[in-house]
């Protein structure tokens, strides 16, 4: 099929007009031969210009496959996977790959360190990079990194919900963070980065902060109860679900705070407005101060649902948690109060656990089973680490099989460079393997 698209658009004059402005014409076809290093430039311009337009209408066959199931069966993209797909010009490949194993929901990774993976709007009014510098190669044949994946998704027969995977977490040397110093929150010690590292004298400024943000040394928290920080990511939520034809939204363990951060003027002048002019206890911990806080997000979360709803009545909220207990105490999210108040319509709870029996522990906790029923959910699967090497097909699968047994909605996995890319364990042909004995309805046909 390829050759046979290059041949075509090579010798047929009709369809090489269709495609390409008269001056490329002219250059390529017409320019008299004077010299070889004109024929060189001809033949290479033929060729580039060749592997383009393959580029731009070659796409991996429709994957005829039936899965009459209701079982969640989920795959997270992380920035890096999306950029890596984007810049090799796979991603219709990856995609037909997920459905032709079985998987039936994407969350890809669309808002992360502060930028968006796809042009917008919203981030550079606000002082933000539009698009992350990883997903804007010029030239490539493709719009954007969303809307390749909700074109794909489309094809496939595949639900695309983008994972808005940072949420309010942000590293300081982001433009972002720079162009709004005051959209940051504190710890009552004033620092504004719970665990920093010091700078790296030898590294140029720029470079030390790339460092700093891979390590995570530099991560800050954007103050949830800031009216202009509610308003520029429920703007980014928002302007995803009208400009793209997603089938819903997803937030996790990210759109929270941390425990010990609140500590900003803004916050604590709200805490005093609604305590007789009082400020906030020093102890991060203290019992109604964390429950203050985590009203203010339930609140915050209501306004997010609401938008989202109202741009779109069938787009579904998805929300990737911890469990309720540790997400409470760590991170002031109370997402059982969001489930009993609608605000979610599904959950994928992150059981990040090394073994099985661990793993199973959570699954059989008494505040996930009484969740059951009251919103889908589902479980998440960490198949990492990266280093040394990432978890085996057969813990995978176990931990996977559990969950089915355990009575929840399904699975998904985090992420797909070790479920499915370049850092899985094992080989290809073991990982499809394993996962068309998971996934027993997986592929039946292909169509080109």
């Amino acid at each position: 099929m390829a050759f046979r698209l290059v041949g075509v658009w090579l010798f047929q004059p009709n369809i090489r007009k269709a495609f390409l402005p008269h001056w490329c014409l002219t250059l390529l076809f017409k320019h008299p031969l004077r010299n070889k290093t004109v024929l060189i430039l001809r033949y290479l311009g033929s060729i580039l210009l060749s592997l383009w337009l393959l580029l731009s209408v070659w796409q991996a066959p429709v994957i005829k496959a039936e899965t009459n199931t209701d079982e969640l069966r989920g795959l997270w993209i992380t920035n890096l996977g999306g950029a890596i797909m984007y810049s090799s010009t796979r991603l219709d490949e990856t995609v037909a790959q997920a459905k032709k194993l079985g998987f039936n929901s994407l969350y890809p990774a669309v808002w992360n360190r502060g930028y968006s993976s796809y042009p917008s709007p919203i981030a550079k009014q606000a002082g933000a990079l539009r698009r992350d510098p990883l997903t804007s190669i010029p030239l490539l044949p493709f719009p954007d990194s969303l809307a390749g994946y909700v074109h794909q998704a489309k094809r496939q027969n595949l639900r695309l919900i983008p994972w808005f995977e940072y949420g309010l977490w942000i590293p300081t040397s982001s433009r972002l963070a720079k162009a709004h110093p005051d959209w940051l929150t504190q710890m009552s010690n004033g620092q504004q980065v719970a665990k920093p590292a010091p700078p790296d004298r030898r590294l140029p400024h720029w470079l030390d902060g790339i460092r700093l943000e891979v390590t995570g040394s530099n991560q800050a928290w954007l103050n949830p109860f800031h009216p202009e920080v509610q308003q520029f990511l429920t703007d980014l939520i928002v302007d995803v679900v009208q400009r793209y034809d997603v089938d819903g939204i997803q937030l996790d363990d990210h759109f929270g705070l941390a425990v010990d951060f609140g500590y900003d003027p803004i916050t604590e002048d709200l805490y005093a407005a609604d305590h007789e002019g009082i400020l906030p206890p020093l102890d991060p911990t203290d019992s109604e101060w964390m429950a203050w806080r985590a009203d203010r997000l339930t609140s915050f979360m209501a306004k997010i649902h609401n938008v989202v709803k109202a741009a779109n009545p069938e787009a579904i909220v998805s929300l990737s948690p911890n469990a309720p207990d540790f997400a409470y105490r760590k991170y002031l999210q109370d997402w059982t109060s969001w489930v009993e108040l609608g605000l979610i319509d599904e959950a994928i709870v992150q059981v990040y656990r090394p073994d099985l029996s661990s793993f199973e522990n959570v699954l059989y906790s008494q505040e996930l089973l009484s969740l059951q029923g009251q919103v889908p959910l589902s479980v998440g699967i960490y198949t990492g680490p990266i280093r040394p090497a990432a978890k085996p097909m057969t813990e995978i699968v176990a931990q996977a099989e559990a969950t089915r047994e355990a009575g929840y909605n399904g699975m998904a996995f985090f992420s797909w460079e070790t479920t499915l890319g370049l850092l899985k364990r094992e080989s290809t042909a073991q990982v499809q393997s394993a996962f068309k004995s998971l996934f027993p309805e997986g592929e039946s046909s292909e169509q080109t």
